[in-house]
Formats: C-alpha cells, structure tokens, sequence
C-alpha cells in the first residue's frame, strides 16, 4: 500500500493534530492548498482553471511520491495539521486542513536518495511544500508542521540531518526555519550575500535540535 505507516505517530497541536495524510478527500485538500498558493498572485482569467489542472496533478503526483519503497517506508511523507471536527476523531467529522509539509525520508529508510540533500549524507531527509491555509496564517501553524516534521524524521525514520531551501529574499520562511533550529550549511553561502543575487540558501538542522526542543 502507498501509506502503509500512516496510523503511526500522530500529534496534538493545541486542540489540531498533525499526522500523515490518510485519506483520498485530505490528498485532494492538500493538493488544493498548494494550488491556492502557487497561484496566489494570479488573478487571471483562467486561473481558476489553472488551479484545478493543478489539484488533479498534485493528486497523482503525491500519490506517486508516497508509495512505498522496497524497504517498506514511502520515499515521501506527506503530513497534515488538520483543526476542527477532523481531529476529534469522528468519523463523522468535517476534514480541515489547516497546512501540510512533505517529508523526503533518509537513504537509510528506503535506499533511494532524497533530492536536496548532500550526496555524502545517507541519514539526511529533506522538508519541503510547507502551506498554510490562508485563513490559518499568523497562528503558529507553520511552525508546528516544521517542529512535527522534524520530530517525525528523527524519532520515526532515524534522520540524523535535516535539510530545506529558502529563496534568499524570502525574510518570512527564512525566520520560520531559523526559529526551528535551521541553520545555513554552507558559511560560504552568507544569507546577505545571497539575497543581492536571488539565490536558494540550503538549510540544515541537526538531530539534536529536536531532542533540545522535546
């Protein structure tokens, strides 16, 4: 099966829970978040058409993403912060996902490497595709689905390295990494320096911020 770990590890976040994605209708919402996002500054004619070709990509393509490896763990993980009736448990309850974040596990855990991450480094996993709600911002979501994350990888898949990039000139994602113990891999790629030319800054978190931050 494509989720084969999905009931394992969940997380209450102040009255939410962040968990890996379960079900087709929340694939679907995540998929939905990201095409909101991406085509947030668009206000074309078409863009409404634009965003559903999106979702319908999105879907099959986290579908693929997801699946397991010869090894039993997905390549990826994507996990949800769900709020509202959805986290109460009922089966009756109305799916909100608030923002999700996908996890690219270690070598280690599925013997294929994870784009963004260095190539010498087997136990290093890579964070990416962090949206939230747009009505959901400015409550700490973003970061809880960083801190889930990071704790997922470590406790669940044994990454011992955490990577993500940030767009230099983007101050607002770059507080939300630092602030969750990011910090740059490379001191011969200062974040000043960087923002002048425009580039991606790769980040990197140690294991042991996670064990810090319990």
């Amino acid at each position: 099966a494509a989720h084969a770990v999905e009931a394992q590890g969940s997380a209450s976040v102040g009255g939410s829970e962040v968990r890996p994605v379960a079900k087709v209708e929340e694939l679907e919402k995540v998929a939905r978040l990201r095409a909101e996002a991406y085509y947030e500054d668009d206000h074309s004619r078409f863009v409404e058409s634009f965003k559903q070709k999106f979702v319908r990509q999105e879907v099959d393509a986290l579908r693929e993403r997801t699946r397991a490896s010869k090894k039993g763990a997905p390549f990826c993980e994507c996990l949800v912060l769900l709020g509202g009736e959805a986290s109460s448990g009922g089966n009756g309850g109305r799916v909100t996902v608030l923002g999700c974040i996908d996890i690219r596990l270690p070598r280690s855990a599925t013997d294929s490497h994870p784009t963004g991450v260095p190539d010498d480094d087997a136990d290093g996993c890579y964070l990416l595709n962090v949206v939230v709600d747009e009505d959901a911002r400015g409550r700490g979501v973003g970061r809880e689905l960083m801190r889930a994350a990071m704790r997922r990888a470590v406790e669940t898949w044994g990454a011992k390295r955490m990577y993500t990039h940030v767009a230099a000139d983007n101050e607002v994602a770059f507080r939300l990494y630092t602030g969750c113990g990011f910090a740059e891999h490379s001191s011969n790629s200062a974040f000043g320096g960087a923002l002048q030319l425009g580039k991606l800054v790769l980040l990197q978190a140690d294991a042991g911020t996670v064990v810090a931050d319990a």
